[in-house]
């Protein structure tokens, strides 16, 4: 019986080994995917900074009137959160671009005029000229992605460090 028991000793702690391996395997490519996904939203937000960066510098300014609201689901299902939808002149041409911010109420009235910066190789490439449609994005979502991924790493490695399960 001794005999019998040493085995089932052994093979439960080469379970709990395998387990434990697995369990640390988990974890570690846990931290790496979601650090992943938060340096996909890091990048979208300095892709907007660069964006709006090149505009200031680059960009020619116009006036737009704002064409439409168009509607937009809330995260809920709920209704309703507008963006405008801006229309403005450049070269002969019109061109229209809907804003960055979406808000409830409005931020903006139909047929009001808002001031609009524009790439003037790419006129589709146009922002309203305002701080809030041109830079919270960017100034929000950097640093938020950053310390969410600092957050995480941390527990994860603590989690991994313990052998324990997440």
């Amino acid at each position: 019986m001794d005999a019998y028991e040493k085995g089932v000793d052994k093979a439960v702690n080469a379970v709990e080994k395998v387990a434990s391996g697995a369990n640390r395997l988990y974890i570690g490519c846990a931290t790496i995917l979601a650090n992943l996904f938060f340096m996909a939203f890091c990048l979208w937000g300095v892709y907007a900074a660069y964006v709006s960066w090149q505009l200031e510098t680059n960009g020619e300014r116009t006036s737009g009137t704002v064409v439409r609201l168009n509607e937009q689901d809330d995260a809920d299902g709920g209704c309703c959160t507008y963006v405008p939808v801006v229309e403005f002149e450049a070269g002969g041409r019109t061109y229209s671009f809907e804003g960055d911010t979406a808000s409830d109420p409005p931020q903006y009235d139909v047929n009001e005029n808002v001031p609009v910066l524009y790439d003037p190789s790419d006129p589709n490439t146009a922002q309203i000229n305002k701080f809030s449609e041109r830079w919270l994005m960017p100034i929000i979502l950097i640093p938020a992605m950053i310390f969410a991924s600092i957050i995480l790493t941390f527990f994860m490695i603590r989690a991994w460090r313990r052998g324990s399960d997440i």
